[in-house]
């Protein structure tokens, strides 16, 4: 397909890129994970924009947009406030917000602060759920193995992104390319571990940063529905109970066999799930797999058990040791993949 033509704005002093397609219909916004960019969502941009108007952006630090100075602590607020800025100069004034992980958060903390341009929310795997985050993750929190773990090298992109897929056919060699590029572009590697580090380290994300948003989110009374793959290796399908719990207006849908990009997996679809969502939220919500309005028996147990998961988490938090044994052994891993790349490289 023909990507669609990159544009750029100044927002808060910072040059976002974007992409906007589509003249009439309700509006999107797509809002990408951490390390991410517009192009993951070029799949949803060859349909949606037909009946939709359709924006993405690249966040600032991420992409082709421009890097800031600092992360400040609460960049959340800094990432939404992009969001908003880049509506309001394309003149929209109420859309339905879709985050992708980090960009589950982001829209979150959007609509805690503006509901008035919220129509309502499609958050898939969204960070902000739960502590828990995939080990290779918090490793790169840790100055000096975060730069080696994340020093651009197409080989480990290519890992990288099908970690995300549960069907690594799903990502193809010009995503790989188009991420590569991106993760080469200068700056590209240290915005993104110091946006990282803001709210994630060894043990996780940051637990008062969790409790906040939790609270937010019970003031979010716009329809939010929720997509889960079920072989999420990076956000846990068991932190889908924390979205069931503090949105008060919510469903949500586990996808069988799916990782943690549900819409690169399944992009005809997420579209469609999209736009009936757009169209008929509450009729969408009341047939989801877990709805909030009076869940059927088979739904309740599964929720119980995502609760029980949860609590256990909780419970027993990670030992000090367990922490130090396994960077060591991700370090390890590391340095013997590094060995072996090198002796093949000297043959």
């Amino acid at each position: 397909m023909q990507l669609p033509v990159d544009r750029y704005a100044v927002v808060e002093g910072l040059r976002l890129r974007y992409w906007l397609e589509g003249e009439d219909g309700p509006h999107l916004v797509l809002i990408h994970g951490i390390g991410g960019s517009v192009d993951v969502w070029r799949k949803q941009f060859e349909h949606l924009p037909r009946t939709h108007r359709v924006l993405a952006l690249d966040l600032p630090g991420c992409g082709r947009s421009a890097i800031p100075t600092a992360y400040p602590s609460d960049a959340l607020h800094m990432l939404a406030t992009a969001v908003r800025g880049l509506m309001q100069q394309v003149g929209m004034e109420q859309a339905t917000l879709i985050g992708s992980s980090l960009g589950g958060a982001v829209t979150v903390e959007f609509a805690m602060r503006w509901p008035e341009l919220v129509a309502s929310l499609v958050l898939v795997g969204p960070a902000g759920m739960t502590s828990k985050v995939a080990w290779p993750l918090r490793l790169m929190s840790v100055r000096g193995v975060g730069e080696l773990l994340t020093h651009p090298d197409r080989a480990r992109t290519a890992q990288a992104i099908r970690q995300c897929v549960a069907n690594p056919a799903a990502v193809t060699e010009s995503d790989i390319d188009r991420a590569f590029i991106m993760a080469n572009l200068p700056g590209a590697q240290a915005a993104f571990l110091r946006l990282l580090r803001v709210y994630t380290g060894l043990r996780g994300v940051d637990r008062c940063e969790l409790l906040r948003l939790h609270a937010g989110m019970r003031t979010i009374h716009v329809p939010v529905l929720v997509i889960w793959g079920d072989q999420d290796r990076i956000l846990p399908v068991s932190a889908a109970a924390n979205a069931r719990m503090h949105l008060p207006n919510a469903g949500l849908v586990i996808r069988p066999q799916r990782g943690h990009l549900v819409f690169v997996e399944e992009p005809e679809m997420f579209g469609q799930m999209v736009a009936e969502f757009v169209r008929a939220p509450d009729q969408v919500l009341a047939r989801s797999d877990i709805a909030l309005s009076a869940p059927q028996a088979p739904a309740r147990q599964f929720l119980n058990r995502l609760r029980t998961m949860m609590s256990a988490s909780i419970a027993s938090p990670l030992s000090g040791r367990t922490v130090v044994a396994a960077s060591a052994g991700m370090l390890l891993l590391f340095a013997l993949q590094y060995s072996r790349q090198r002796q093949d490289q000297g043959r």
